[in-house]
């Protein structure tokens, strides 16, 4: 390194880079330009540099390139220091400092697991659950880390506090379960010859600070950037200023605070600054002591910036006399308060959204504004990362790809997926949703025809619980449903891809379905070996994603070695609960000029345009989480650090960004559906605003230019024409020439009562398609009703009630009808079934009657051909020769005043085609009669035409049903006929399923699905 000692020299070796600096990049033009690093590669290539994570360590790397005029460089040692709120290790020098390898978390959580088991055994008599045991250990795993960074806790003082205290009864059992802190953790540890992982970061800085002393650097150690949240970074602070060439650099300590004002934040451990006085203190420094680094000074207006910041974050007690305290800031620069305001809040916006999604897309565009200018930068920070992938989502739709830098759960990337859906699959390898999300996972391969599986065998009421029932179901699936539209290759290749599942569960030996508790381990294996079989190699456990998927199941694997055995369920939930916790990178590039920020990843950093987003509270800042264990008085006692502090670098972080020359806080009005807060920095820095300016205080906060939330707005309710009112209302009326041509009684009831939804299953060619895992439907339902009556009639069936009930339950059954409804059916059944062999006993029948038989009239409509078809549930052929035809029904069939109203046509069709001899094996006759027969709870019969609603004969309703049926035809293949959605809603009995496409709720508002059967 070049020998200019002017960053050395002075009896104080501690600086500090002001609030709203650019940190890296000033902490890099000084180093470069004191050690000549432009003219002098080498300069820094001995020096070691401690910044508090990763990301700093690599930002600093590039800034000092840039400091460089951008020449290759020899590089310093740079390492990281460890956040108090990062997941990551204090570099290497653990390893360096000669400490045995580090005990790795899942076996400490283990070990703590199974010592809280232990615990409740001895205790009570009764192990807990592996979940919840494990719960309890990760509360205690999260209070020993707090106590770790505290240094000075005395567990042993715990019991003479419950003594001394009177206690609610719940208190005095947490003290007693906490000592499996003070006593059997190091015991524990002992047996295990292992070190207190808690206190591992500590014992490798003083070993490190003892081979300092005992042989110190002649090279530059600095550490930058770190408040000295931790004990480990005072230690090494402690040590590097002991050095000969050993520097501190703070992050933003407010130099200008007077006695006064720090004996106020010495008693508030919520103030940003107060971590930064105590770090001081703990070093035996004077804040006057501490130098501003060279060139960061600053402007008049970020200085204003920056005392207005601090005031607003001061302690509600100290902030009383709002005026006093402005005067007070303004003498400071010379000034008077409204000045000095106006300096203090250029260049700074608040902006309040009335929710989240307005938030969001505001940010979006301040984000995309930025794009306008070529040499600028911006970022948004907030640590709300749902708010945080909105924003990158929206930005997605201009073609911006601008990643959270946090990453994305686990869960939601493509192996963490994967594996989530093979812990679930293997507890019931035939779940159909999970069955097809698995098999149209991106990484699945050499399972084709997962979308007819999916289609026409995996959708409405569940008839199969194993996967070898899945493959019996789509090999009879035209015995139960007559009418499906799959062709036999659909079929075929659908069975060749179960027996393909099938084939690969018992390679792996993953059916865990009826399996019993098992250790977790075996559980792990056989996920990672499903996931393996059904993936294209190297699949899932490539890529970011992968490794991080790889790590997971190393670390629950592990975990459950400690854990009792068992069920596969509880395990599957231990898989997505990690899965949940854990972040992975986008694995894109970061844009060269937008950035998605967290807190913790924004420390140090800075650009053109800084967005706060998600000031609100309880999301920024966030509050404390429930202490589990320990009542708040017993931390002081014990030494237990306050859980405000998190709110105070929480603070901290928000000050260092909000003194940044150009920013924009938003916070919403609503989050989550509920009425929101905004953040009390938020609510101090309009009280202060408005102290100094009255009312002028809301324009010098709001937005220069145009504002960029009624850009929002305006984008939510932009039109790009004027349309009529009921536009909406879909009225479509191109059709093939001719068209219909052919439809069935019962469709011939749904053009008249919903004319679109024909036209959308014939011209468009959409099928309805049901739900997976749906109850049963009255079409199917009513179709296995049906064939158990056939069989029923068949020669040599028993003619028995008992034997009826039997066919109905397997039909039904076989359906998809559940076995617990089927046995609370049973009496009605029964009470159904005796219903029938009385009906039956008195038809007055000539021969046999015949059941489910096809019929179709073909003849010509205004010229062009019409084919009207049926399916006639039974026909029964008279004495006289007549027939009287049968519907039955397992709901409510239509009224004799819809029949006469020609609304419900399906009867008197019948009539028609049975008149034309239409019937298969049939020949033309009179019919006698029309028949309903519900075949439900209450069963009953009733003929046609025979009530004050209606008095007519089957011939005669068959007459004018033939007449109305011409004219419907003849008007919908009028030219400018249009196809309605339910023209007249009152007498349609359901959805026939077109509803959502034509979007009713935006123009009809009336979605009731309705019920009933054909």
């Amino acid at each position: 390194m070049a020998d200019r000692d002017g960053l050395f020299s002075g009896a104080s070796r501690l600086y500090t880079i002001p609030p709203g600096t650019d940190f890296l990049r000033a902490l890099a033009g000084t180093l470069a330009e004191e050690t000549g690093l432009k003219d002098n590669p080498e300069a820094l290539a001995d020096a070691v540099i401690y910044v508090p994570n990763r990301r700093s360590a690599r930002v600093l790397a590039r800034v000092l390139y840039d400091a460089s005029g951008e020449k290759p460089i020899l590089p310093p040692d740079i390492r990281t220091l460890g956040d108090i709120e990062a997941d990551e290790a204090p570099s290497v020098d653990a390893a360096r400092s000669g400490l045995p390898p580090a005990m790795s978390a899942a076996r400490r959580l283990g070990a703590l697991t199974h010592l809280v088991q232990a615990f409740y055994d001895n205790a009570y008599g009764v192990t807990p659950p592996a979940a919840s045991a494990l719960a309890a250990a990760q509360e205690l795993s999260r209070l020993m880390e707090q106590a770790a960074l505290s240094e000075h806790v005395d567990w042993s003082m715990l019991p003479d506090l419950a003594d001394a205290t009177e206690l609610a009864r719940h208190w005095e059992k947490s003290v007693k379960f906490l000592k499996i802190i003070s006593e059997s953790w190091p015991e524990w540890l002992a047996e295990n010859g292992e070190s207190d992982p808690f206190l591992r970061d500590i014992a490798a800085a003083r070993i490190m600070a003892q081979r300092w002393a005992e042989a110190p650097p002649e090279a530059p150690v600095l550490i930058a950037g770190s408040t000295g949240a931790t004990p480990a970074g005072r230690i090494l602070m402690k040590a590097a200023m002991a050095l000969p060439k050993g520097l501190i650099v703070l992050p933003g300590l407010d130099v200008h605070a007077d006695e006064e004002a720090r004996a106020v934040i010495a008693g508030s451990v919520s103030h940003p600054q107060h971590i930064l006085f105590d770090t001081l203190q703990d070093l035996g420094v004077q804040p006057d002591d501490v130098r501003t680094w060279p060139g960061t000074d600053g402007t008049r207006n970020a200085e204003a910036r920056r005392r207005m910041i601090h005031e607003a974050l001061a302690p509600a007690e100290s902030t009383a006399d709002w005026r006093r305290t402005l005067d007070s800031l303004s003498a400071s620069l010379g000034t008077v308060k409204e000045d000095f305001a106006h300096s203090a809040l250029d260049g700074l916006t608040v902006i309040e959204a009335p929710d989240e999604a307005v938030e969001a897309e505001t940010a979006a565009l301040l984000l995309r504004q930025v794009m306008q200018h070529p040499t600028e930068t911006a970022a948004l920070v907030t640590p709300d990362a749902t708010l945080a992938r909105r924003v990158s989502g929206v930005l997605q739709r201009w073609g911006l790809d601008v990643p959270p830098s946090s990453g994305s759960p686990l869960g939601q990337t493509t192996a963490g997926s994967l594996i989530g859906l093979c812990a679930r699959w293997v507890l019931d390898p035939a779940e159909p949703v999970i069955l097809t999300a698995v098999l149209k996972h991106p990484f699945v391969r050499g399972f084709g025809g997962a979308g007819g599986l999916d289609l026409y065998f995996l959708r409405g009421a569940r008839n199969w619980q194993s996967l070898d029932e899945l493959l019996h179901s789509i090999r009879t699936r035209k015995d139960l449903d007559p009418y499906a539209s799959f062709s036999d290759e659909d079929q075929a290749e659908a069975e060749a891809l179960v027996e393909e599942v099938i084939r690969a569960f018992h390679e792996t030996g993953a059916d865990l379905s009826a399996a019993g508790p098992m250790p977790g381990r075996q559980i792990a294996e056989r996920i990672a070996a499903l996931a393996a079989r059904v993936s294209q190699t190297p699949f899932p456990w490539a890529g970011e994603d992968g490794r991080s998927a790889t790590t997971m199941m190393e670390h629950v694997a592990e975990l459950a070695d400690y854990l009792a055995p068992m069920p596969p369920h509880a395990f599957a939930e231990l898989i997505e609960a990690d899965a949940a916790q854990r972040t992975v990178s986008a694995g894109v590039s970061e844009h060269p000029r937008l950035a998605i920020w967290g807190p913790l990843e924004a420390r140090l950093q800075s650009a053109s345009h800084i967005i706060l987003a998600g000031l609100n509270e309880d999301v920024w800042p966030q509050r404390p989480p429930a202490d589990a264990f320990l009542p708040r008085r017993f931390r002081k006692e014990l030494g237990i650090s306050d859980p405000e502090d998190r709110v105070g670098l929480s603070a901290h972080d928000f000050a260092q960004l909000a003194c940044a020359p150009k920013v924009t806080m938003l916070h919403a009005l609503r989050r989550n559906d509920a009425p929101a807060v905004a953040s009390r920095w938020v609510w101090r820095l309009k009280t202060l605003a408005e102290g100094a300016l009255g009312d002028t205080a809301k324009q010098a906060l709001a937005p220069d230019g145009d504002n960029p939330l009624e850009w929002a707005l305006a984008l939510r309710g932009r039109k790009t024409a004027d349309y009529p009112a009921d536009f909406a209302e879909p009225k479509p009326r191109r059709r093939p020439e001719g068209w219909p041509q052919r439809l069935s009684v019962t469709r011939i009831d749904t053009l008249q009562r919903d004319p679109y939804a024909i036209w959308a299953e014939q011209v468009l060619k959409l099928d309805r398609i049901d739900p997976m895992n749906a109850e049963l439907g009255p079409a199917p339902r009513g179709t296995a009703i049906h064939k158990a009556l056939e069989d029923f009639e068949q020669d040599g069936a028993p003619k028995t009630a008992a034997h009826l009930v039997s066919l109905l339950t397997d039909n039904l059954s076989l359906a998809g009808e559940p076995e617990a409804v089927l046995a609370a059916r049973r009496a009605v059944l029964a009470q159904m079934s005796d219903w029938y062999l009385g009906w039956r006993s008195e038809r007055r029948v000539d021969g046999r009657p015949k059941l489910e038989v096809k019929g179709r009239w073909d003849f010509e409509i205004g010229g062009a051909p019409f084919t009207l078809s049926a399916m006639a549930d039974r026909i029964e052929r008279q004495p006289d020769g007549s027939l009287i035809v049968i519907d039955f029904k397992t709901g409510n069939p239509p009224s004799d005043k819809e029949i006469a109203a020609e609304l419900s046509q399906q009867m008197p069709l019948q009539a028609l085609i049975a008149g034309k001899g239409g019937y298969e094996g049939i020949p033309a006759a009179s019919v006698s009669g029309l028949e309903y027969v519900a075949f439900k709870a209450k069963p009953d019969a009733r003929v046609v035409g025979q009530s004050r609603a209606l008095q007519a004969t089957p011939d005669e309703l068959a007459q004018t049903a033939e007449e109305g049926l011409i004219r419907l035809i003849s008007a919908y293949r009028e030219n400018d006929a249009a196809f309605l959605s339910a023209p007249r809603v009152q007498f349609v009995k359901y959805d026939n399923g077109y509803n959502r496409l034509a979007r009713r709720a935006e123009w009809a508002g009336d979605t009731d699905d309705g019920g009933g059967d054909e």
